[in-house]
């Protein structure tokens, strides 16, 4: 491991060696822990997330957008999922990370209303590639999730693996498999909430989960992404309509290539 100081500017050289550029479009999946180690990590805002989201920024400028998961613990009972909370864009936290929490408390971000799976993206173009989450189903064509496709972004995965891959549940939705359910949400609602229903919910376990997974070896004979270290995070990155393309194929030839044997 090395000693050299994690820095805004060494993680931005890292990314730009990976194919960053100016304009892009990023679906970030992350785990801080992987960026190096505590000790330098606590001499950073926020445990070092800031210097993250900064260099994505800086790389990407105004005109492009980084976008994160945000999902929630606001399902309406313990079997469907994380539950306890009322869902409230504005101030539910996300259980999928601390860097995506701390992308929560920037000015001007702009999260998705889902009751249980919200995005939440940075940049001028927030607005509209969040807009309309809350009327699709949770992972729907017509929402953020479909747009990831169609706005050519691309997937990084920041010190993590395809288990945190959540366009795999696109391809569950936008085929209408059936294992795909409605489960009962909570969102706030006054001084008090109301139940809502999330359509197509990834209920149930996933081969996709694990490493090693089948998913990983139809990855490697697709041979889409490039991977690198970022400071000491490994780092991968594709494109995600090249992704979906490949995994829609898969997915017609064997609907339950996603699912544990």
């Amino acid at each position: 491991m090395s000693d050299q100081p994690i820095t805004q500017e060494a993680i931005r050289n890292d990314l730009l060696k990976l194919g960053l550029s100016r304009g892009d479009r990023v679906v970030m999946h992350s785990n801080l822990q992987s960026l190096g180690k505590a000790k330098v990590l606590a001499k950073l805002p926020n445990c070092g997330s800031d210097a993250i989201i900064d260099a994505f920024l800086e790389i990407i400028g105004p005109e492009g957008i980084l976008c994160v998961p945000t999902f929630t613990k606001t399902f309406a009972s313990p079997s469907s999922g994380p539950f306890g909370e009322a869902f409230d864009s504005d101030s539910t936290p996300s259980r999928v990370g601390s860097i995506t929490n701390v992308v929560l408390k920037r000015a001007g971000r702009v999260r998705s209303q889902h009751p249980t799976h919200s995005w939440a993206a940075l940049g001028s173009l927030a607005a509209a590639f969040v807009e309309g989450h809350e009327r699709t189903s949770t992972f729907g064509r017509n929402s953020v999730c479909g747009r990831m496709y169609d706005w050519d972004c691309k997937v990084v995965w920041f010190g993590t693996t395809g288990t945190t891959n959540t366009s795999t549940h696109f391809a569950e939705d936008w085929l209408d498999l059936p294992y795909m359910v409605a489960e009962a949400a909570l969102v706030k609602c006054g001084s008090g909430f109301r139940k809502v229903t999330a359509h197509r919910c990834p209920s149930g376990p996933r081969d996709f989960y694990k490493n090693g997974c089948k998913l990983d070896k139809l990855l490697e004979t697709w041979n889409i992404q490039k991977s690198g270290d970022v400071c000491e995070a490994r780092v991968s990155v594709m494109r995600h309509r090249v992704f979906m393309n490949h995994l829609l194929d898969a997915m017609i030839a064997d609907p339950c290539v996603l699912l544990a044997d």
